[in-house]
C-alpha cells in the first residue's frame, strides 16, 4: 500500500466502517500518526449511543486493520499494534512471509546446531518450557485432551528434528515465544508452517 493523505485513509475507515459494521454507522472521530491511522464510529442517529466499539487501527503501509472493543482505550490499542509489528519485522527476518495478523502457524525446529549442542539443547528446551508448550492427544472417548511437555518429553522429542511442535503455548502467543527464541543464543535451525485449517479442531 503506498504512501496516502490523510483524506484518502479516511475513505478506507469509512469504507470498512460500512462494510463491516452498516450503513446506520460513520466514523466518529480520526487521528493521524506516522505509521498509524486511528479511527472508531458512532451511530448516524445522534439521539442512539452505541457501546462496545473501541479504536480501529489501519496500519499505512499496508493497510492492514485491527479491530479492537471498548475495553480498550486508544493508546493502548496504538502500543498492541506497534509491539505486534515490532515482533512482525523481527520474525520476518527469518520467516520472510511471517503476517502477525495469522496466528495458523505449526513452529517446526529442523535442527540444533552441532556447535554447543548441549547448551544450545538446554536452552532451547528452558525457553519452551518456561512458555509452557503444550500438546493434544485423544482419549478413549476420542475427546481432545491438552497436556504440557515436561523436561524429559522435550528433551526425547528434540532427538529426533525436524519436529513440528504445533503453536500451543500457555503464558504467551507463538509470536512471543518466536522473539523470545530469537533474542537467545540458540543456535537452532526453525521454520513455521502454515496450517490450511481451523485451529479450534484440533
Amino acid at each position: 500500500m503506498q504512501e496516502n493523505s490523510k483524506d484518502q485513509f479516511l475513505k478506507i475507515a469509512k469504507e470498512y466502517v460500512l462494510n463491516n459494521a452498516g450503513d446506520h454507522v460513520e466514523v466518529a472521530y480520526t487521528e493521524d500518526y506516522e505509521e498509524l491511522f486511528v479511527f472508531g464510529y458512532q451511530a448516524k442517529d445522534k439521539k442512539i449511543r452505541l457501546v462496545g466499539q473501541g479504536p480501529i487501527v489501519l496500519v499505512k503501509k499496508d493497510g492492514r486493520i485491527f479491530e479492537y472493543g471498548s475495553g480498550t482505550s486508544e493508546i493502548r490499542a496504538l502500543i498492541e499494534v506497534t509491539n505486534k509489528l515490532s515482533k512482525e519485522r523481527l520474525i520476518r527476518i527469518f520467516y520472510k512471509d511471517y503476517n502477525i495478523q495469522n496466528d495458523k502457524y505449526n513452529l517446526i525446529i529442523n535442527d540444533i546446531y552441532k556447535e554447543d549442542e548441549g547448551e544450545n539443547f538446554n536452552e532451547l528446551i528452558t525457553v519452551l518450557l518456561k512458555n509452557r508448550i503444550q500438546y493434544f492427544t485423544l482419549n478413549d472417548n476420542n475427546e481432545e485432551e491438552r497436556h504440557y511437555y515436561t523436561k524429559e518429553q522435550l528433551e526425547e522429542t528434540l532427538k529426533h528434528t525436524p519436529i513440528n511442535l504445533g503453536r500451543y503455548f500457555c503464558y504467551n502467543n507463538l509470536a512471543s515465544v518466536l522473539v523470545d527464541l530469537i533474542n537467545t543464543d540458540i543456535c537452532f535451525d526453525w521454520t513455521l508452517s502454515e496450517v490450511k485449517y481451523n485451529p479450534e479442531l484440533l
